[in-house]
């Protein structure tokens, strides 16, 4: 769990004294019951000034418990009351409502962990954090992985000459059509201009995110950033509509850019939240201590797949609507202005223009998500910085360190290491899959959406079928990542046969059944990467170790389409690209075969001594 903050406003240990008072559960809570539990909490908070971060962190946990047992006491004493006087007319709700099983209310948090940094999590705080996921994964699947990629690569073959003659515009309306684009000088394919998009969009992130470590680890501005630079990701999506023009390609690609650029930055935030939440969870402070390992590795699995679940849902939920406002644009008539020579035609194409607004409906879907993580989600801040320094200029020193010192974990640089080959892997299996069906298969855009809503419609029942493999015969979460992605290898097999055979992503309809597998294992090996990951970094440098998560998440995400680019450029076949997958899928086993997990937790905990060490000599001298 995150460290508690250091600074003269921290109060993370510190009980506020509680007055006399009415909780959400209907009882008060006297002065009696209360006192022991106030002097140990203040002896805690005095004691946590001259503590390592792995002895705050048991702190900030032991006062945790306490104010989560205490919630306890009230929810009991209101129980009884509720009992005492059903007659009265107290509702059934209230009667039945079960904190050890839902968690605490948010408004009694609020009333008995007043100023408190890091209280328990509370039933409202954690439905926000799935809410959030909900709201922002269809930009994702809905708008980078699937519409604007096509945008991309219709703008740039609008804007491209036939590849035998450079005289003619280029006919992207019909099936294994071959067509380049000038860029600078350089004639280039228009799918491997979507591609070369995504590659330099990931570069700019593993720069980025870099300077990102600090905010999330220092100060209370995580929350601040994740919500913000989510925002500036919707605005960027709603700017795409306003390209009219095919001969605009490149100021779209650098829209699209900066949206994966700001996405990337919130989700960093968002990631970090994982263990810290997991580290206040009802089941992990109601664990008796010889447990509680377990049960934190269990809630964090837990939390991690159902904000996919709920992600991949929200996906599908907003691919309907998006999906049948498209359908319906394209059948409007020509006299409506989205025909041949309409207004809103130019030189997209109706099928361009419908896309362009499935994406604004996917970054309205997103604003409106963010009302309920705005409002319950809690900064749960940390120590501020050293003084004398800023951000980004510390974001870059730690991360230094952290690097420097990568031999005393080298488990977790290795899970890195599997992550970048993986992560590459399965992104650039989404967009090439989608490429392949617009250039090689003829997929209108209709189709086009019923094949990107088949992901994300099996992703979040696939989420909920591995963790329930995973509970009832007890695997590891390394066991369950090394399973799933041996099974996506047969994925890009079954696209290579069909340079042999008369099957194998030729017909149209293989391309579903090959969604559906793709999308069942999709969520879940993201979900478990996550929380293996989670669990080999140092309590109190979650947002530093999410930021290297998300660089080599990115920084790997660049080489994937590059060489499939590349490829397609050469041979003027994406089929090929599939061979380059199976070799990436490949390695990414090994990679994870070779991580051990508990001696891994064993690294991170004397990477967290050595950091206050190492801290504490700094400031000596």
């Amino acid at each position: 769990m995150a460290s508690a903050d250091n600074s003269s406003n921290n109060n993370d240990d510190a009980s506020t004294p509680v007055r006399t008072q009415t909780s959400g559960y209907g009882t008060n809570l006297d002065d009696a019951g209360r006192t022991n539990s106030e002097d140990t909490m203040e002896s805690l908070r005095q004691s946590e000034a001259a503590s390592t971060t792995t002895s705050t962190a048991k702190l900030v946990r032991r006062s945790a418990i306490m104010h989560y047992e205490r919630l306890l006491d009230l929810a009991t004493a209101g129980e009884c009351e509720t009992t005492d006087t059903s007659k009265s007319g107290v509702s059934k709700k209230a009667k039945k409502y079960d904190i050890r099983r839902h968690g605490p209310l948010h408004k009694d948090i609020d009333q008995l962990c007043k100023g408190v940094a890091h209280p328990p999590l509370s039933k409202e705080e954690l439905n926000a954090f799935y809410l959030f996921c909900g709201a922002v994964e269809p930009l994702v699947v809905v708008v980078f992985t699937a519409l604007s990629t096509v945008v991309l690569q219709n703008l740039a073959a609008g804007a491209g000459k036939e590849a035998e003659d450079h005289s003619l515009t280029c006919n992207y309306t019909v099936p294994n059509y071959q067509c380049v684009t000038n860029i600078a000088g350089a004639w280039v394919d228009p799918s491997s201009f979507s591609l070369y998009t995504t590659a330099s969009s990931v570069l700019c992130q593993a720069v980025f995110f870099i300077s990102l470590g600090a905010l999330a680890d220092h100060g209370a501005i995580r929350k601040k950033f994740m919500l913000g630079f989510m925002g500036l990701a919707i605005l960027m999506c709603f700017s795409l509509i306003a390209i009219r023009d095919s001969s605009w390609f490149l100021a779209a690609a650098i829209l699209v850019i900066l949206a994966q650029l700001t996405f990337g930055a919130s989700f960093t935030f968002y990631n970090s939240y994982i263990p810290v939440l997991s580290a206040v969870h009802w089941d992990v402070l109601a664990a008796p201590d010889e447990s509680r390992a377990k049960v934190y590795e269990a809630t964090m699995n837990t939390i991690s797949s159902i904000s996919s679940a709920y992600g991949y849902v929200g996906a599908v939920c907003c691919f309907a609507v998006a999906g049948g406002s498209i359908f319906a644009l394209q059948l409007l008539p020509v006299s409506s202005g989205f025909g041949d020579k309409g207004f809103f035609d130019g030189s997209l194409g109706v099928q361009t223009f419908s896309m362009q607004c499935g994406i604004f409906i996917a970054a309205t879907w997103a604003l409106i998500g963010l009302y309920f993580p705005a409002k319950y989600i809690r900064n749960r801040p940390y120590e501020p910085l050293p003084k004398g320094t800023n951000y980004i200029a510390y974001s870059w020193k730690k991360i230094y360190h952290t690097i420097k010192r990568a031999r005393l974990m080298p488990n977790t640089f290795r899970m890195l290491l599997a992550w970048f080959m993986l992560s590459d892997a399965i992104s650039t299996v989404g967009s090439t899959t989608i490429l392949f069906a617009t250039r090689n298969m003829g997929f209108t855009s209709t189709e086009i959406l019923v094949l990107a809503i088949v992901a994300p419609l099996t992703a979040a029942g696939g989420n909920y079928l591995w963790l329930r493999v995973q509970r009832h015969f007890d695997y590891s979460t390394k066991y369950m990542l090394m399973f799933l992605i041996s099974l996506s290898i047969l994925l890009p097999i079954y696209g290579i046969l069909g340079f042999f055979l008369p099957f194998g992503l030729r017909a149209k309809w293989e391309l579903f059944p090959a969604g559906i597998v793709y999308g069942c294992l999709l969520g879940a090996i993201q979900s478990f990467s996550r929380v293996m990951y989670g669990e080999l970094i140092p309590r109190g440098h979650e947002g530093e170790f999410f930021s290297l998560y998300s660089i080599t998440d990115k920084g790997s995400s660049w080489f994937g389409p590059l060489i499939v680019g590349a490829i397609t450029d050469a041979t003027h076949e994406i089929r090929y690209g599939f061979i380059f997958l199976f070799f990436m899928l490949l390695i990414s086993v090994g990679c994870v075969a070779y991580v051990d997990v508990e001696a891994g937790r064993r690294e991170a905990e004397k990477f967290n001594k050595d950091d206050y060490e190492l801290s504490n000599l700094d400031s000596s001298t």
